[in-house]
């Protein structure tokens, strides 16, 4: 409208001094012409220009209007650790490669119990697909895969094994040069998880010692399901049986007693309190090496006193004068002579069941958590710093078992 206005009002203009000049010269006619048709040309000029400017916003407008829209109505990706991760402490995230079913109780105890440790904050994962987010990823030996997922630099691997090394799986070439740290029962491995921790109670435990000696009436008991074995256990037993009386169960003996089960059950509950003496005798005799069999008579407070074949050294975390120990005797003979003496006695025994009584062995499912937690514990204590490899695993192990 304002482009015909001032095309009106210019034209009436050039009429009127055309009509006063008397149709005045043919080269101003050219002149006035030309002059109008470039006011006409600028004002059209600008008027499309002002159009398109106006559009341009508009459409500016929309699209980051329909992009907003987008970004807020799409589904952001959540990390399984959210809601743990604190900005005020250093966040350490443990894998558990290819994690065996087992242990599922002792994951969730774990995740119940928070670490205590200061300025970390340990995460405990069972999910392959965190791998590339996790600090350290620990492989088992039995779920091993054939060959090793990719290794990002900053990570260290765990190698896990409860086994000693003659039972051990150990990894195949593929994984040579994979592993920084390892996780075993020995006291001196990168992260020591023994099958049981001694540790002295605040109060002894009360019993009625002279009625526990007078209940049992049997003397010793074994109970295995493997044979034969690389320390010959069996046949130790069966040279025991020669001076006193031993009852043997499982698949190495003569008798059954319920479904097989490392931890506390009514067998081992009625040996207690039907035998004097439990027979705790490992498949190998190596550093370190004692299992359940010998923790659970102290985990659970059975009144029953152990007799052990090694390790070596095994004083150093079973309290002395709580257990009897094969490497001690010279000779099976000899160690039945000293089993009838303490077993004939009601001062003898009871007085190795009332020191036995001022000790527990903590559960595995706690020795698992401590593990998790010293293992963020030791890491974080790095300070970032790079960890050698352990180019042949079974070297720490030694020249033995």
């Amino acid at each position: 409208m304002a482009l015909r206005a001032v095309f009106h009002f210019q034209h009436r203009q050039s009429i009127q001094r055309v009509s006063a000049a008397s149709c005045g010269s043919s080269s101003m006619n050219a002149k006035t012409k030309g002059f109008l048709l470039l006011i006409i040309t600028v004002l059209l000029s600008l008027f499309i220009l002002s159009y398109v400017l106006s559009s341009d916003e508009r459409l500016s407008s929309y699209y980051h209007s329909a992009t907003e829209r987008r970004t807020t109505n799409r589904k952001q990706p959540t990390s399984s650790f959210s809601g743990n991760l604190s900005r005020n402490v250093n966040t350490v995230v443990i894998l558990w490669y290819n994690f065996p079913s087992y242990l599922k109780n002792f994951v969730q105890n774990f995740k119940r119990q928070k670490c205590q440790n200061e300025g970390v904050n340990c995460i405990l994962s069972t999910d392959n697909s965190d791998l590339n987010r996790s600090s350290i990823v620990i492989f088992t030996h039995r779920t091993l895969p054939k060959t090793p997922p990719l290794k990002i630099a900053s990570q260290v691997w765990v190698f896990n094994t409860l086994e000693n090394k003659r039972f051990t799986v150990w990894p195949n070439s593929a994984w040579q040069n994979a592993f920084e740290w390892i996780m075993s029962y020995q006291r001196t491995v990168d992260i020591s998880r023994p099958y049981g921790k001694i540790i002295r109670l605040d109060k002894s435990i009360e019993r009625n010692y002279s009625e526990v000696f007078r209940q049992k009436k049997k003397f010793g008991v074994w109970m295995a399901s493997h044979c034969p074995t690389p320390s010959r256990r069996e046949k130790y037993i069966k040279e025991l049986q020669k001076y006193i009386e031993i009852d043997t169960f499982g698949t190495c003996g003569k008798r059954k007693c319920g479904v097989h089960n490392p931890n506390m059950n009514e067998c081992l509950r009625n040996f207690s309190r039907d035998y004097k003496f439990y027979f705790a005798f490992e498949n190998s005799i190596c550093t370190d090496y004692s299992t359940e069999k010998v923790f659970n008579l102290y985990a659970y407070n059975l009144s029953i006193i152990p007799v052990i074949n090694g390790p070596p050294r095994a004083s150093e975390y079973l309290p002395k004068e709580t257990f009897l120990s094969t490497l001690d005797y010279t000779s099976p003979k000899s160690l039945a002579k000293k089993l009838k003496e303490i077993g004939s006695s009601e001062r003898l025994y009871t007085q190795y069941l009332k020191e036995k009584d001022k000790y527990i062995s903590l559960e595995q499912i706690e020795i698992f958590r401590e593990a998790m937690c010293s293992t963020c514990e030791i890491l974080n204590q790095l300070g970032g710093k790079k960890v050698s490899i352990k180019p042949k695993l079974k070297s720490v192990y030694g020249k033995g078992c």
